[in-house]
């Protein structure tokens, strides 16, 4: 009998077993296809996360330069989409990559703001992905970086 039964004594409680509960194989739930492809194919999924990340960075300083030449105030942060895996990724996760939340949908849109022009914590989780490396693997579950002017 189970002892911790003190505050029900009409209720009889049986051990029946002992130990670890058993995970199921694979390590938990399962994952989007989209995510298991972009962890397959490491190189092209980080080149075009990368490409994009380059283009808006390009844009931005754009931007910047067409505001400064017009004498109007420099932009302290810039708005970021992101089309992210809705199942796994936990859009609060994105202050970690350097993104505040702003908004997110069911589908898994993401409309974050970045202080950061260059985004350099993103672009070293890409480079982390890419190489393999540690801390990198949740970058499987950005599926695209959408630029600024584009609405999904």
């Amino acid at each position: 009998m189970v002892e911790s039964y003190q505050g029900f004594p009409h209720i009889r409680l049986r051990l029946t077993t002992e130990g670890r509960a058993a995970s199921p194989p694979g390590g938990g739930g399962k994952k989007n296809p989209i995510t298991v492809v972009n962890l397959g194919n490491r190189q092209g999924h980080g080149s075009k996360l990368k490409g994009s990340v380059e283009s808006l960075i390009f844009d931005w300083q754009d931007t910047q330069e067409k505001r400064q030449e017009e004498e109007q105030p420099q932009l302290k942060s810039r708005r970021i989409i992101l089309h992210i895996d809705p199942d796994s990724f936990n859009p609060d996760g994105l202050k970690t990559y350097g993104i505040e939340l702003i908004a997110d949908t069911e589908e898994g849109y993401i409309i974050g703001a970045s202080a950061d022009l260059e985004l350099s914590e993103l672009q070293k989780k890409i480079e982390k992905f890419i190489n393999e490396q540690y801390g990198g693997n949740k970058v499987a579950e950005i599926w695209e970086i959408i630029d600024g002017k584009k609405k999904p």
